[in-house]
């Protein structure tokens, strides 16, 4: 197999995992993610008028993906409409928030998908 095939493979994998693991939350994970949202809203500083644009925009987010888990489709057609859904939310997001705000959001998001990766693999 060529790289890039195996790139996609391995890209398709972890996507459904985070979909059927979202799914699989327990309460406990699901108090931890909220209270991490909040820490993360204070790592940003939002302003009010961002705090609710933000809101928007994550729960257009998780529309969308609750959407994608329901979806009859091929795993590469999800994965293509999960990064299409997140290229448009980090788009909406630079859209509301400073240049220093984004920089935050996006080494947030490098964190979280770090912290996915190694509890993955402490799982497996």
């Amino acid at each position: 197999m060529t790289a890039k095939k195996l790139f996609i493979i391995a890209t398709l994998c972890v996507t459904a995992f985070v979909v059927q693991a979202q799914n699989r939350m327990t309460e406990e994970q699901r108090q931890e993610m909220r209270e991490r949202y909040e820490q993360y809203k204070t790592a940003l500083n939002l302003t009010e008028a961002q705090q609710s644009q933000v809101e928007a925009i994550n729960r257009s987010f998780f529309e969308g993906l609750a959407a994608l888990r329901a979806s009859p489709d091929s795993r590469l057609s999800k994965y293509k409409k999960y990064k299409s859904l997140r290229d448009e939310k980090d788009g909406r997001m630079k859209e509301v928030l400073d240049d220093e705000q984004y920089k935050k959001y996006q080494d947030f998001q490098k964190e979280m998908k770090e912290e996915f990766k190694e509890n993955r693999r402490r799982n497996h």
